[in-house]
Formats: C-alpha cells, sequence, structure tokens
C-alpha cells in the first residue's frame, strides 16, 4: 500500500489542504461513505510515522475495527478515496481560473438558452481576461475560447446574424502562431543538449514569415518567441538579441515565473558563445546584468533554488567583467540557495575562480586541490585554471603532466558538446605552443598572438593573450 497512487498523492498535501480535503469528504454532494472519511483521517495522522502504519492490515484495522481481512473491499475503499481527492484537487483547479469558469457558465448558458445569464458570463469572462496580467499563451487561447463561444451563441440566436468569424480566426491563428514559436525555441534547446534528435520543421517557416506581420508583432508573446528563435538560429545578426533583451527587460510582466526565467536562460546561452569563442567583452556585460537582475529579482530561482549552472556562470560572468566584489557577495549571500549535497563543492570551486582572478594563487590552488566533483564541466575549469596558475608560477613540469591529462580527458569525453570540445582542443594546443615559444623573441610571440587571435573557436583566448604581452 505503500507505493499506490492514493499514498502518494496524500503525501502531497500540505496543512491547508488536509483540512479542506476533510470538509470536502464530509459534505454528502462528494462523499457517502464514513469508511472513506475514516482512512483519509487515519493516512494523514500515521503518514509522518512510518511505514508500518501503511501495512494493509493495519489501515484495515483502522478502519473497520473487529471485521476480518477484506483485501478486495479494502482496495474499494482506497479507490473511492482516491476519486474524491481528485475531484477535490480538480475542482480547486478549475475554480481558481475566474476565465475558464466564465467560459463554461457561457457553454451550460448557451445550451439551456439562458440569454440574460449567458450575457453576463461573456462579459465577465471578458473582462476578467482583460484584466489579468499575463499576455502569454494562455491569454491568447483564452481570448479564442472566448470568441468561439460567443459564435455558437450567435448561431444558435439566426443564421443571418452577424458572426466574429474573423475575431475567432484571428484569435486562434495568434494562439498558432505564438505556440509553434515557443515550441520551436524548446526544440533549439532541446536538441542543443541531445545532439541525435532530429525534428520536422513543418509549418515553421511560413509561421516565421507569418509572425513578422504587424497583427502578429503586437502581441508581446508573439514577438518575444520570434525573436528568441530568431537570435538563437541566427547569432550573427545581432539585432534580432537586441529585440530579445529589450522585450525581456521590458515585458517580463506578461509572463509567468517559468516562462519568464527560459527567455533569461535563452538570452543567456546566446551570450556564452560570444564571449567564450569570439572574446566579447561587451556581451559579457549583458550577460552579467542578466544574471545580476535574474537572480535578485527571483527568476532565475526554481523552487527557491539555483542550479550549480546558474550558480557558477553568474560567478563567470562577473569575473569576466571584472567585478570581484559583487562575486564574492553573490557567492556569500546566495550559497544558501544551493542544494545542500553540493553546497560545499559549488561555493569552494566558485571561490577559487575568484580568488584567481584577484591573483590570490595559493588560495586558489587550496581550494581546487581539494575540489572533486563527477559533473565533466566543473572538472574541466578547475584543472584548466590549475594549469593556468602551474603556468604563471613557474611549475612547467606540472603544467606539462596535467595539459596531457586534460587532453585525453576531453578525447574521451563523447558527451561534451562538440563546439566546446573543438574550444578546448584549440586551448591545448595552443597553451603547448605557449610553453614552447621564446618570450624574449618578439617575432615569435607575435606569430603566436595572430594565431591566438585567429583561432577559432577557442577557450582561454584572454588569458592566452596576456601571457605574450
Amino acid at each position: 500500500m505503500q507505493k499506490s497512487t492514493l499514498i502518494e498523492i496524500v503525501r502531497s498535501l500540505d496543512r491547508k489542504e488536509v483540512r479542506e480535503v476533510s470538509k470536502w469528504l464530509q459534505s454528502p454532494a462528494h462523499n457517502q461513505r464514513q469508511d472513506v472519511i475514516i482512512m483519509f483521517d487515519y493516512l494523514c495522522k500515521k503518514l509522518p510515522k512510518s511505514d508500518e502504519s501503511l501495512q494493509k492490515e493495519r489501515v484495515w484495522a483502522a478502519v473497520f475495527p473487529g471485521k476480518p481481512m477484506d483485501d478486495a473491499y479494502l482496495r474499494q475503499v482506497m479507490y473511492f478515496l482516491l476519486k474524491a481527492i481528485e475531484a477535490y484537487m480538480a475542482y480547486t483547479e478549475f475554480m481558481s481560473d475566474d476565465v475558464q469558469v466564465q467560459i463554461a457558465l457561457m457553454r451550460i448558458y448557451r445550451k439551456r438558452k439562458l440569454e440574460k445569464a449567458y450575457k453576463q458570463a461573456h462579459r465577465l469572462g471578458a473582462e476578467n481576461l482583460a484584466n489579468q496580467p499575463l499576455r502569454n499563451a494562455y491569454y491568447l487561447l483564452s481570448r479564442f475560447f472566448l470568441e468561439q463561444e460567443e459564435y455558437e451563441h450567435r448561431m444558435t440566436i439566426t443564421q443571418n446574424a452577424p458572426v466574429n468569424l474573423q475575431e475567432m480566426a484571428t484569435a486562434l491563428e495568434k494562439w498558432f502562431i505564438e505556440a509553434r514559436l515557443r515550441i520551436s525555441r524548446d526544440m533549439l534547446a532541446h536538441r542543443h543538449m541531445y545532439q541525435k534528435i532530429t525534428y520536422e520543421h513543418g509549418l515553421l517557416q511560413q509561421t516565421l514569415e507569418y509572425a513578422q506581420t504587424e497583427q502578429m508583432m503586437q502581441e508581446p508573446a508573439v514577438a518575444v518567441y520570434y525573436y528568441t528563435y530568431m537570435a538563437l538560429t541566427n547569432p550573427s545578426e545581432e539585432s534580432y538579441f537586441d529585440e530579445l533583451e529589450e522585450k525581456i527587460h521590458n515585458d517580463a510582466h506578461y509572463f509567468d515565473h517559468s516562462e519568464v526565467r527560459t527567455l533569461y536562460l535563452a538570452a543567456l546561452n546566446y551570450c556564452v558563445p560570444k564571449i567564450n569563442h569570439q572574446g566579447r567583452m561587451d556581451f559579457a556585460r549583458r550577460a552579467f546584468d542578466l544574471y545580476r537582475k535574474g537572480l535578485e529579482n527571483g527568476i532565475l530561482l526554481e523552487n527557491q533554488l539555483v542550479s550549480r549552472y546558474t550558480f557558477g556562470n553568474a560567478v563567470g560572468a562577473a569575473l569576466k567583467i571584472r567585478e570581484f566584489d559583487w562575486a564574492e557577495q553573490f557567492v556569500r549571500d546566495f550559497q544558501h540557495y544551493l542544494e545542500e549535497k553540493d553546497r560545499n563543492s559549488i561555493v569552494n570551486f566558485n571561490l577559487s575562480r575568484i580568488y584567481f582572478e584577484k591573483n590570490d594563487y595559493d588560495k586558489a590552488q587550496q581550494l581546487l586541490l581539494q575540489f572533486d566533483y563527477n559533473e565533466m564541466g566543473f572538472n574541466i575549469i578547475a584543472k584548466t585554471m590549475l594549469l593556468k596558475i602551474y603556468y604563471e608560477q613557474s611549475e612547467f613540469d606540472a603544467f606539462e603532466s596535467l595539459l596531457e591529462s586534460l587532453r585525453i580527458y576531453i578525447l574521451r569525453k563523447e558527451a561534451l558538446d562538440p563546439t566546446r570540445k573543438h574550444a578546448f582542443k584549440n586551448m591545448i594546443s595552443l597553451m603547448k605552443k605557449l610553453m614552447n615559444v621564446n618570450t624574449h623573441s618578439k617575432l615569435q610571440r607575435e606569430r603566436l598572438r595572430t594565431l591566438v587571435q585567429g583561432t577559432q573557436p577557442l577557450m582561454e583566448r584572454d588569458w592566452l593573450l596576456r601571457q605574450l604581452e
């Protein structure tokens, strides 16, 4: 019984929901079985204590004291309780949406031919939709449903009455365009993580062309997802990113938390290759501003947690533009938002990065040598920092040994993104050349400098160039 769907759902209820479900079960309109009420009360009291309390025999004895065990009947009571809780959850979810409630009432009153009641529901539905702040897929689809119900209503009055077919078609088109662009954006992100996945484009090209019309671009959701998709697929056309960034900063209030978070991450993903592969410090500043704003207003938190990647990337963006004080303050203020199992490793890792950039190599090296983490990206960055420390402290034997170790490590990591793998391979190759260059020869330094500047993609370009100054 411990692994049943019923137990899983009851465990998920908070205290307020437990009280509300108890009231729900007490109502004859929702439940007419006393054994269902007794079982719910028992489960709520015993769930936090021990799994032994959830053995079938114990539950039966609590609900039907003195009666012989009947497994089939116990399952029947569990079924009725499960359905009653599901009905409560569905009801509360539905009733929390004032717009959908009015649309449902419009449908009911239309079928019953209650003209006055229908008009009132239509008015309230339209007002509730207009007054709520979101202008996302929910808004666009709800607007279509309102128009659809109004069309059905007018057609029941007379076949010759003016109908709202154009309004209904436009509302449907806006929702479809928004949904197709949003899903296409998600496909891009998914394919970036899983290279072997392929998707059919379908009507995407026609969608992109139609989205550019003035009528479509007036909708915040259509505009923001159009610029997101175009920026990610056309990184050299930076005007798309300029528009996306402007929409994120000015139109975020039109979307819910998860949507805004996804937009921030898309913008940040655009900045990463500009910074790492092209050395664009202007995009480092823009990424830093996105991280700072997104973290300070909670957008980049998920369930009150910050991922280890977002945490490290925020520190990295700050270090790129030498915002050392902000980086240290961020680590102190936001470390409690990391998952507890990762906290010490991630904090020490990022502190080592800060110490390194401040040229406090002893502190950085001490933390890096203690660092032990299974995540591939963190290990590569940690090894790269140690390489730079060894070189700058003239520990060339350690430098060469670690460089070869890192080369083999990257070669074996098939899961590493191909572009990043190529960028790291180029870095290792140029670090080997740096070891062999005669730093007193201006000609050799200039040749290597030209090679570093022209190599694409490349990690640690700035550091390599500094060593040749």
